[in-house]
């Protein structure tokens, strides 16, 4: 029987292309070697393709394998646009040129003129959320979500805007990051239930910005991250309603509007004034990848701002845990199990996913949880570097009793409470959450998102 095998190659990258696992077609015989994203020779020339070898396959994280385009009409499912892929947007104007002149000369460094936020944060450890913070920040959601829309609409109108609105904006979350970083993440969570631009965007920035902080960036660089945030995606309202509300898997016509976005989000950006230079680059490239394979240019590794790889992570987390026309959200803590496969594949950079684990923790704060000891628990704080020994909060005892999650007791640092860990991963109740199936781990990246 054929088996998998493991053997590093240099890839002939112009004869091959690169797959979903899912659409190779059981009992085809290869006539040319397939091999997984990193040149490693899974299946050696003339093997059957069989349901053992994609199992085996899948088991090791190999979603996706780069096969020789001699075999791409025999063996896949998609025979007739297998290699006709859109790669890039040719989409250019004087303000796209300008834009890329700038990447291409190099200019996307990043450095602090001040100290890292980080060095002011406060670790809370057993510690609830403070009610008036709370309560000042759902205020904060609804007047800057209503602020953002009425920018947006604005901006689509052609209208002259004040870009220290999204300064304040950024400024007012920065400081509420420094008191509370899990309360403020967690109060978004809670408050963003509608799948708008204007409050996916907030919700985008704020992760971001948390990430930020945890990759050591100085106070200006952190507000000019969670500005490009918030307003990276408004290129999308210009791609026509039935594209974006779309139930199905677009095809490449339909996906070329969506890859069109960012440059759509620049020529709006150029409506609002004392927007620093760097904002329009970074919401320019949100939506490249590190491995090339990403719009509206192709752009992969550093030449890609390191602003944007951040937000390609949260707008990643965001998207993927978000109700979608053609799809419920997903788990948390399945997004982020996705965001680790793809930063393995080198679709995002692996260390924004780190900083990622670092402050939501394997198990994100807010999701819900199963303990060892059979109650239930829902995630209040990440703990430092024990990503998969979250701070939690009881809500409910083994015989499923309600318990009162604020009294201290039901408070648990899973990191000090000896054989006391998770056991299982649940879905928000209520939320219609799905469980990870194969095409979960890359929807993000070939399906609108919105």
């Amino acid at each position: 029987m054929t088996t998998v095998t493991e053997e590093q190659q240099s890839l002939p990258t112009d004869d091959l292309k690169t797959v979903p696992l899912g659409d190779l077609i059981v009992g085809r015989k290869i006539e040319k070697p397939i091999f997984d994203t990193h040149g490693v020779l899974l299946l050696a020339e003339n093997s059957v393709i069989t349901s053992e070898i994609k199992q085996a396959l899948k088991q090791r994280g190999n979603l996706k394998v780069c096969v020789h385009k001699q075999d791409l009409k025999r063996i896949t499912l998609d025979s007739q646009n297998a290699c006709d892929n859109i790669k890039a947007v040719h989409f250019d104007s004087e303000l796209t040129k300008k834009i890329d002149s700038i990447v291409d000369a190099g200019l996307i460094t990043v450095s602090n003129k001040g100290p890292a936020v980080k060095d002011g944060v406060v670790f809370l450890g057993r510690k609830g959320y403070d009610k008036d913070q709370r309560d000042r920040l759902m205020n904060e959601h609804n007047k800057n979500g209503r602020a953002l829309g009425d920018m947006i609409s604005e901006a689509l109108h052609g209208e002259p805007m004040d870009g220290s609105i999204v300064a304040t904006m950024a400024a007012q979350y920065l400081k509420e990051m420094t008191t509370d970083t899990d309360n403020v993440l967690t109060s978004a969570i809670d408050q963003f239930q509608e799948d708008d631009i204007a409050s996916r965007s907030l919700e985008v920035a704020l992760l971001a910005m948390a990430i930020g902080i945890e990759m050591d960036l100085d106070a200006e660089n952190s507000r000019h991250l969670a500005m490009a945030g918030l307003v990276h995606d408004w290129g999308m309202m210009r791609v026509p309603a039935e594209i974006r509300t779309s139930k199905k898997r677009l095809n490449n016509v339909e996906m070329l509007e969506i890859k069109k976005h960012p440059i759509h989000s620049l020529e709006l950006l150029q409506h609002v004034s004392a927007l620093p230079r760097v904002i329009s680059v970074i919401a320019y490239q949100v939506h490249e990848r590190m491995n090339g394979s990403g719009y509206p240019r192709g752009r992969c590794g550093h030449s890609i701002h390191p602003f944007a790889r951040i937000l390609q992570v949260a707008d990643a987390f965001v998207g993927m845990t978000s109700p979608r026309p053609y799809r419920p959200p997903l788990m948390r803590y399945a997004a982020m199990e996705c965001l680790i496969l793809q930063a393995r594949e080198r679709f995002v950079d692996p260390e924004v996913v780190r900083c990622l684990l670092k402050i939501q923790s394997l198990f994100p704060i807010g999701s819900f949880v199963v303990l060892t000891d059979g109650s239930i628990a829902q995630v209040l704080r990440r703990n430092r570097d024990y990503y998969t020994q979250p701070i939690v909060a009881r809500v409910q005892d083994a015989e499923g009793n309600k318990v009162d999650h604020n009294a201290d007791e039901n408070i648990l640092d899973l990191h000090e409470t000896g054989d006391l860990k998770v056991a299982q991963a649940l879905p928000t109740p209520g939320s219609n959450e799905a469980e990870p199936s194969e095409d979960y781990y890359y929807s993000n990246l070939d399906k609108p998102p919105v």
